[in-house]
């Protein structure tokens, strides 16, 4: 009888050890469908993707289960995750590059007759929204002004102010809308630049399509635009590097602060960049939509954060037109916004400060 004890003990724990190994992917797969709560996360591996797009760089880091698992598990491996990333990319080019003379917005500035995606109604409709939030500081129909002082395409032309003032009467956001899924314009010659808020859209795009597929610890960086979602495995935040400025071209890459964010975005603009100095005028390449004139005050960058990559793209453009006292009046009224301001003091010696909302997740190193 002992013996038949032990044999049955045996091959009971044998039996239970098959079992538990059959049973713990399961476990594991139930948990990543379930959404984007707590999960199994010693099982998850840690994924980098770097690249170019849009002009500038872009940097994703995702927490997924190894490709193997993934296969069991029926879920999207890393190749997968790339490609339909990949697509996001190309899609959104495709309709908002002042590069490609085929994507829709170059159609749109053509006067073409075209019909709209989801991607320009989106951003389109977005961009209005953002416009009227901040008192036309933010405008996508800015396009005639930035080409005509050569920020578009990188060469710079003498500006005309006789030029400028004439180039204003096409520049309103109130003078385009969406009528019949195209886009109908008072005046022909009016213009839409994307810029200011297609790399946040791709961010928060690039967000939601991991997001889609149960991976919920990830985040993304588009040229700076950046969106980090639920915090790591190891239940850490994201920590957020924001640059100090620095006119120097190629200078050494050296931080301001730093900053711990979850299922939030933060983007900066600056004005330490882009610009060009003309009969000893600096120009920079924040252009104020009201005006036509280029920004002029203390304020070398803002990073905003907001909940979506979109809208912080947005505000930051707006903040930098706005100047710190203005921006800083807007986020009183309106404090689901934050930001981080860098500027020069009256002694000419480079400040930061950031706003209430934001002093537990900020460490200022200068």
């Amino acid at each position: 009888m002992a013996r038949i004890s032990y044999l049955c003990t045996k091959l009971y724990i044998l039996y239970m050890t098959r079992l538990a190994q059959r049973c713990l992917l399961p476990i594991v797969i139930a948990l990543l469908l379930s959404g984007c709560g707590e999960k199994g996360k010693s099982e998850l591996k840690k994924f980098t993707l770097d690249g170019r797009v849009q002009g500038t760089y872009y940097h994703i880091v995702y927490y997924h289960l190894d490709d193997k698992e993934a296969a069991r598990a029926k879920l999207p491996n890393s190749n997968d995750i790339k490609r339909g990333i990949d697509s996001i990319f190309k899609a959104i080019d495709e309709t908002l590059s002042l590069w490609n003379p085929n994507s829709i917005v170059s159609k749109v500035n053509a006067n073409e007759q075209v019909m709209l995606n989801d991607i320009f109604i989106d951003n389109f409709q977005s961009a209005q929204e953002l416009s009227r939030l901040a008192d036309g500081c933010f405008d996508i129909t800015i396009a005639p002004i930035v080409k005509a002082q050569g920020f578009a395409n990188e060469q710079r032309t003498k500006t005309d102010k006789q030029q400028i003032d004439s180039l204003m009467q096409y520049v309103g956001y109130d003078k385009v809308k969406i009528e019949n899924n195209t886009i109908k314009k008072l005046y022909p010659q009016t213009q839409l630049d994307f810029n200011a808020i297609a790399q946040g859209y791709t961010s928060d795009k690039v967000s939601q399509y991991l997001t889609k597929n149960n991976i919920c610890s990830h985040i993304v960086d588009v040229g700076g635009e950046v969106y980090a979602s639920n915090r790591k495995p190891d239940g850490q935040q994201w920590r957020v590097a924001i640059e100090q400025p620095s006119e120097i071209p190629d200078a050494q890459r050296e931080y301001n602060s730093f900053i711990k964010i979850e299922n939030q975005s933060i983007v900066t603009s600056g004005n330490y960049r882009k610009f060009f100095v003309e009969n000893g005028i600096k120009y920079t390449h924040t252009i104020d939509p009201k005006t036509g004139q280029n920004a002029k005050h203390s304020l070398l960058s803002v990073s905003v954060v907001a909940k979506t990559a979109t809208t912080a793209d947005a505000l930051a453009t707006a903040f930098m037109v706005m100047g710190m006292e203005k921006a800083e009046a807007f986020i009183a009224k309106h404090p689901e916004y934050q930001a981080i301001f860098i500027y020069c003091d009256t002694d000419g010696k480079t400040k930061t400060k950031a706003t209430k909302g934001l002093q537990d997740q900020i460490e200022i190193l200068k």
